[in-house]
Parts: structure tokens; sequence; C-alpha cells
């Protein structure tokens, strides 16, 4: 005898029955979604237009500043040489020399030329940028051809503290006033032009270096390393990519889709999905035994209680809403199944059914002979007449038998 179906099982027939046209509709739409993503992802994902580098060049300038000691003093040696330093003494190393060291680097380059020019600015300002006077003075001008990457060109000049603020006490004490805070700084241009990975390229860069007078001492304030690139490039068509998941969850979707839509057909077109009356009364029965959990206990009725006359219920469901009603509880035997409910004379029983094929189809089935049952009984009676005719016929032969004793005695005689 073969085990009964799982509900799991049922219930999945249940879903293929009742849904089989909308799976296979949901399975064929992952199948196009899927062929879609395959194709634009892996077959002809088409192109995109991209920047692309084509040259480029990178400018780097900087302000080395430095100054020798001119004075005999109790601290330095006369001669040594103060460098890189945010202060320094105006009475020892009054002038101070300035080095403009610019170089570049790419990746191939042609007839590169470097300039470099730097002026001394000197102005007084106000408040809100008001410039009340300006003097300017070039200090170093230096241009450099065939430059090849990561070769340095200097341009140097020295500044004279003492000079510089001789000359602004010359300005004020001749104009008569100084409205203003008076400033002096260097400001410095640098031009790179050339060819540069077979492209004519061009780099501009400006730099400023502040010096501040302070009677005894004059500071220098400077920008440090000053970077600057200039890149060309150009718009171009490159093939389109994507990323991991869409990679990978387009063959997965068709591959999903494709066996969903197998096992759909196959399960409607060669399996029996339909359950039978027995099997849908089974998940209905489990159905409400899930429902009404809470209102079912599991214990042995005492004997006498079945004493009592049995009212069949057709539901779970009926028996439960009948305990309710009428404020009793609903036994669940351990040993049988049944669902009982004890109410006044009566016993009220529901019992569920097993998830197995109809019991008419049970009834139907031919024996292990070949005969059905009804056959076995024709068969019976059939026995018995030729049985009942066997005896008759008997009787009969020995009345001849006694017969013909009598008549052969006859003719003896």
């Amino acid at each position: 005898m073969s085990s009964a179906p799982s509900e799991s099982r049922l219930r999945l027939r249940a879903v293929l029955n009742a849904q089989s046209t909308a799976i296979l509709i949901a399975c064929l739409l992952l199948v196009a979604v899927g062929a879609g993503l395959v194709y634009t992802t892996h077959v002809d994902p088409g192109t995109e237009t991209e920047s692309r580098t084509v040259s480029s060049l990178t400018v780097e300038s900087e302000y080395r500043h430095s100054a020798t000691v001119t004075e005999p003093n109790a601290v330095f040696d006369t001669g040594a040489v103060l460098d890189g330093r945010d202060t320094y003494f105006t009475r020892i190393a009054p002038e101070l020399d300035v080095d403009v060291a610019t170089s570049y680097t790419a990746s191939s380059a042609e007839d590169v030329t470097v300039e470099i020019a730097s002026t001394l600015v000197i102005r007084n300002v106000g408040e809100g940028g008001t410039v009340y006077w300006r003097e300017t003075e070039p200090l170093a001008s230096q241009s450099v051809s065939g430059v090849d990457p990561g070769e340095t060109v200097n341009a140097s000049f020295a500044l004279n503290s003492t000079a510089i603020d001789g000359r602004v006490a010359s300005i004020e004490e001749q104009l008569g006033a100084s409205p203003g805070q008076t400033e002096t700084f260097v400001t410095t241009s640098v031009a790179v032009d050339g060819s540069v990975g077979g492209v004519p390229t061009a780099s501009t860069q400006t730099l400023d270096m502040t010096v501040t007078h302070g009677g005894d001492t004059y500071s220098v304030s400077e920008p440090g390393v000053r970077s600057d690139t200039a890149s060309r490039t150009e718009q171009v068509s490159v093939r389109r990519s994507y990323g991991t998941l869409r990679s990978f969850g387009g063959p997965l979707l068709l591959l999903v889709g494709l066996l969903g839509a197998a096992g759909t057909g196959y399960a409607t077109r060669e399996l029996d999905l339909a359950l039978t009356p027995t099997e849908r009364e089974y998940l209905s029965y489990r159905d409400d035994r899930s429902e009404f959990d809470e209102w079912i206990t599991a214990f042995r009725l005492p004997p006498s209680v079945h004493d009592r006359p049995t009212a069949e219920a057709e539901s779970l469901r009926d028996l439960v809403d009948f305990a309710i009603d009428n404020d009793t509880g609903v036994v669940e035997d351990p040993t049988t199944g049944a669902f009982h409910a004890v109410a006044g004379e009566f016993v009220y029983t529901y019992r569920p059914p097993a998830p197995t094929a109809d019991s008419t189809a049970t009834d139907s089935t031919p024996s292990a002979d070949g005969d059905s049952p009804d056959d076995e009984t024709g068969a019976a009676d059939v026995d018995v007449a030729e049985e009942a005719d066997g005896r008759e016929i008997g009787s009969q032969s020995t009345e001849g038998s006694a017969a013909e004793p009598d008549e052969r005695g006859d003719d003896r005689a």
C-alpha cells in the first residue's frame, strides 16, 4: 500500500492546478526579461561615450630663499647661510636670495619652453582693498627652451630688506601720508608651452611670496610647492560594461524562467493536478485545525461518554462553532484522532479524513485474482448452484443404479 501524500504536496498540487496559467505567464515573463538582459549585456551591450585624456602636463613651482650673514655677531659666523626660515635678521643678513624653481612631468614631450618672470610689488592698501599707491620693479626673467620632463629651470634674484624699507619711507615722505597698510610681495608668473603627447599644450601659474618688514627683522611667507595640471581630453566611444549583478542576474533569470515554464507545462499536461474530494476535505480540515487550535485540547474521554448517542459533524469548523455556542470544549482523542464535544445527552463528533483517494475508487478496485467483489459473489452463487445440481444428479444416478439390479433380477427370474 502506498503512503499518503504529504500536506505540502497536496497544497502544491492545489496551487498548480488553480494558478498554472498565471505561473506559466510569470515564468515566460522571467524568460523574456532574462533573455533581454543576456542579449544587452553579453551579445550587444552597445557603446557609450566617455572622456579620455590624450595629453597631460603637470607643472610644479616653488620659492626657495636664504640669507647670508654679512655682519659679525655672537651667534652666527660671518658667511653662514640661513635658509628656509620664516624670519631673518635685518642687521646681520639684510639681503634675501630667492630662487624660483620650476619643473614639469609628462609621459612624452617635445619642444617645451619654460618662461619665469618675477616682479617686486610695493603698495599701500586700505580697508575694503582700496589701493592708495603701488610701485612695481622687475626682478628676474628667465626663458629656457628644449626643457625635458623632470628638468628644473631656476630664476634667481635678491631682495635687500634695508633698501626696501628705505624705498617705502621715501615714498611715504614724498606723499606726506600713509593712509593704509604698506605691503611688499613678489609675484611670479610661470608659463610652460610645448608639444605633450603629440598635442600642443600650455600651462600657466602665478605664485606670490610676501615679505613683511618689522624693523630689525623681516618675515617671509610663501605657498610652498605649487602644482598645476593641464590636460587635454577627447570623447571616445567604448563598449558599454555592466556590473556583476546584471552579468549573472540575466542568465539566472533566463534559466529559472525556462525551468519554471517547462516544469509547469509538464505538470499541467502529464500529471493529474486536480485534488479528489477527500483530499480537498483533508486540506480544509487542516486549515480548520490550525485556525481553531486554541479551542482544542487533547485527552481521552472516559468510555461512559461514548455510551451516549453520537451526532456527526460535517467539519471541524462546525464542531468548534457548536462547542462555542454551547459553552463546552472540543476534545481531540489522541488514540483515534477524532474530535468530540459533549453537550447534554449527546456526543458530537468529527472524524477527520485521511489524504487518500476516494472510497468509491477503493470499492471498485479489482481483487488480486482479477475478479471484482461482485464477480466473486456471482462465482460463489454459481458454485452453490452447481453443487446443488450435482447433488440432484447424483441422487438420480443412485436411483437408476438401484433400479437396474431389479431389472436384471427380473430378467434372471
